[in-house]
């Protein structure tokens, strides 16, 4: 080749402010899309979320039978596709329906509400020796802040839910195109996790593979866990409303499943409305008294809700995010007014993402290694509920004394 066609051919390189501009460039296109096609973004997550869900399950097929791997994708999807419409075509509407019962009820009930808590000084509540006198607090001043907080919630609630049973065919829509697209991403993966975000920048392969397998652990742990965690919690919460035979059982359930996704505040808040379902619902279980029944079956809710969140769910999780709930709780209010329903239930995850990708950012501006290992901590109970931390108390301290004993025994 000549000289001549050496200097036609060559391709300049691009001095730091070219490339300093061209990024700036390509970040704020990104952005600007991201607003323009927002309403696409919940599409799209579904699609990532259900492709990481469903790859275990493809994998699994690929290697007990021997057959290609678009072939066990492709039968994942077909059995998703025919259990998920025929759910909705039987149970979806029904299901829709009751919920908007439940919320229908709660705001026809603020009135009763306000009854209660008016005769509340009135009553006096004996329990052996102990007399239980009300009367000295202003309920008035607690009903009207309960009802001024409850009633725009239950508002933007009864709208919300209302919405979804309207706006179902856009919903089923929704879902088919985020299957199709997750269709796509996860049968071009070929089986290989990396191809399915893969980014190539020389001299960072090793850094791409770390970040790619942490985040990974993050998003599978949080998914595959959770949907577990969750699902039984679902089940947890229809057998013990059936048998103290609470009205609204499905939606209720629901209710009540969707506030675990909010940490401390969002159980109080599942079973404070359980709560009052029970005590208005006009009939009760085995004979009690409305208030009694009431404050049992908020009772036996919060105390199953602990034992699960001491003993179940950590079996599950493991602490693999390791994001503090505060952060977890202002992550989800932030991205349920960003995202909608996804922002809210996907906020854990995100936040441990961008916590892994700060450290690792922030280590590179202190030229430090990012993969250091830090020094191993003492495992602490500091996430499990109140009835938990005192269950495991109890549990270290006779463990310790039946030791001593034994010790001295053998002695």
């Amino acid at each position: 080749m000549s000289k001549d066609e050496n200097i036609k051919t060559a391709s300049p390189k691009w001095s730091p402010s070219t490339k300093t501009i061209v990024t700036l460039l390509i970040l704020a296109a990104v952005v600007a899309l991201m607003i323009r096609f927002s309403s696409m973004l919940n599409t799209l997550v579904t699609a990532v979320v259900i492709g990481v869900i469903f790859y275990p399950l493809a994998e699994l097929i690929s290697k007990k039978t021997k057959i290609s791997w678009s072939w066990s994708v492709t039968i994942v999807y077909i059995v998703a596709v025919v259990i998920t419409f025929t759910l909705l075509a039987l149970g979806g509407i029904a299901i829709f329906e009751q919920v908007q019962n439940f919320i229908n009820f709660l705001q026809d009930s603020l009135v009763e509400i306000t009854n209660f808590f008016n005769n509340i000084p009135s009553t006096i509540v004996s329990v052996g020796p102990f007399v239980l006198d009300f009367s000295y607090i202003n309920w008035d001043e607690v009903s009207n802040q309960l009802l001024a907080t409850i009633e725009p919630a239950l508002s933007n609630l009864g709208n919300v839910i209302g919405g979804v049973a309207t706006g179902a065919a856009g919903f089923i829509g929704s879902l088919f195109l985020s299957m199709v697209v997750s269709f796509l991403i996860l049968n071009e993966s070929g089986g290989n996790r990396r191809k399915i975000f893969s980014i190539n920048i020389p001299g960072y392969e090793r850094d791409f593979s770390i970040l790619s397998e942490k985040i990974n652990t993050i998003w599978s742990t949080f998914l595959r866990g959770q949907g577990i965690v969750y699902l039984l919690r679902f089940a947890m919460y229809l057998i013990i409303l059936s048998v103290f035979q609470v009205r609204f059982l499905v939606g209720m359930a629901i209710v009540a499943t969707i506030g675990n996704f909010i940490p401390y505040i969002g159980v109080a808040i599942s079973w404070i409305t359980i709560f009052l379902v029970a005590l208005l619902q006009g009939s009760t279980a085995f004979g009690l008294d409305p208030l009694t029944y009431a404050l049992i079956v908020m009772g036996i809710g919060w105390i199953m809700d602990n034992i699960y969140d001491t003993f179940f769910s950590p079996r599950f999780m493991a602490n693999m995010l390791e994001v503090h709930p505060a952060a977890i709780l202002v992550g989800v209010f932030v991205g349920l007014s960003l995202f909608g329903f996804w922002g809210m239930v996907l906020a854990a995850p995100i936040l441990a993402t961008l916590k892994l990708l700060l450290t690792y950012i922030g280590r590179k501006l202190l030229d430090q290694d990012p993969w250091e290992i830090p020094s191993e901590k003492e495992e602490e109970d500091v996430n499990l509920p109140p009835l938990g931390k005192a269950l495991k108390s109890i549990s270290g301290w006779t463990k310790e004394t039946y030791e001593k004993i034994k010790t001295k025994d053998e002695e």
